[in-house]
């Protein structure tokens, strides 16, 4: 039996990551259905012709579904919630409002309700073989020590995103019933780790940003002693890493951190990303609080960096994968070794990154 895919968050970068994989091995799909917002359409329909241009899939096979996911029903048309409670077997729902920054409000509508209305909609699909569903390491919040991936434990966090990711999990479990399911969750997502590709230029990438804004001052201090673990895994170990354990039965009913075993800490991490860039280590070190007390909101627009990514340097956290690992033994799937992937992180950012102005002159 072929299957037939219910995406949400098309046409996000993730999504269509995971299409062109599962593309791969054509003969397998029947179709895809992908959940786009009416005002993404022209988005949509482009990205739907170029995975036509780059995959074997024809295009019968990428249905673009108008709906919203903040809505019962998904929002969707009858006869499209008909077709595919109907046909789907596999419904990936990736949709989420990911800004660190983001308000309370919106968040807990997109996040929480938005996977209570996809939940709901499962439930009504007669041929669901496996729902996925994409959470994040960082429902842990400001738990500290060994996080293990059975647990979900209510605390304190660092920002709305991830309160609203761990009320999301926890709505979760409690609307999922029988169904069976996978829950993903990655840690901070970089780019390709051979090619440094990626369409995103956060989390990591903003540290890049300041290093490329202050390049004149190198080389740059530390910023503080801390260095406690940072967990960076390419896109596309975690394409792989899901597409495999979403469709291998011992994927069923379990839960996946998606992160690097070995992770490095920060000091490691900015040193090699610093030698990366401009070829030679730190100098010196300024206390972590005043880098804090300094990226105002003002001075953080100016040099493009979110001051919620902060956060993520320095909480010390260890997000166990046994359960990741174990179940990918034998596949040929493992986390890279981020020190490697670094040379082609930094690569990619000098020759392809979209502003190459400097910081006004007033805030130098």
């Amino acid at each position: 039996m072929k299957r037939t895919y219910l995406m949400t968050g098309f046409p996000g970068f993730l999504a269509t990551k995971l299409i062109e994989h599962l593309a791969l091995f054509p003969d397998q799909i029947e179709r895809f259905y992908l959940l786009h917002l009416k005002q993404e359409e022209e988005q949509a329909s482009a990205r739907r012709d170029a995975l036509i241009a780059a995959t074997p899939l024809k295009a019968d096979q990428l249905v673009l579904v108008t709906g919203d996911i903040t809505m019962p029903g998904l929002g969707l048309k009858a006869e499209d919630a008909e077709a595919i409670r109907l046909e789907v077997t596999h419904l990936f729902h990736l949709a989420a409002l990911y800004d660190l920054s983001t308000e309370y409000a919106p968040a807990y509508r997109i996040n929480v309700e938005g996977t209570s209305h996809v939940t709901r909609f499962a439930h009504g699909c007669s041929s669901l073989e496996r729902y996925v569903y994409f959470s994040t390491a960082y429902v842990a919040g400001l738990r500290q020590g060994i996080i293990r991936e059975n647990e979900l434990i209510p605390c304190d966090f660092k920002n709305a995103y991830e309160e609203t990711k761990f009320l999301a999990e926890q709505r979760f479990h409690e609307e999922i019933g029988s169904l069976p399911y996978t829950i993903i969750r990655p840690g901070i997502v970089v780019g390709h780790s051979e090619s440094g590709e990626t369409p995103k230029w956060d989390g990591v990438y903003f540290v890049l940003n300041a290093m490329r804004m202050l390049e004149r001052f190198a080389p740059l201090p530390y910023a503080g002693a801390v260095n406690a673990e940072v967990n960076l895994v390419p896109y596309d170990f975690v394409v792989r890493a899901t597409a495999y354990l979403s469709h291998d039965s011992k994927g069923i009913c379990q839960t996946y951190h998606l992160t690097d075993p070995f992770p490095h800490g920060a000091r490691a991490l900015y040193r090699m990303l610093h030698e990366a860039y401009f070829a030679r280590p730190p100098r010196g070190m300024v206390p972590f609080r005043l880098v804090s007390s300094l990226l105002t909101p003002r001075v953080a627009k100016l040099v493009q960096m979110q001051r919620e990514t902060l956060d993520y340097f320095v909480h010390p956290a260890h997000f166990d994968c046994t359960n990741t690992v174990r179940d990918l033994h034998g596949s040929g799937i493992v986390c890279p070794d981020f020190k490697e992937v670094i040379p082609r992180i930094v690569s990619y950012y000098k020759e392809q990154h979209p502003s190459k102005q400097r910081i006004p002159q007033e805030v130098r």
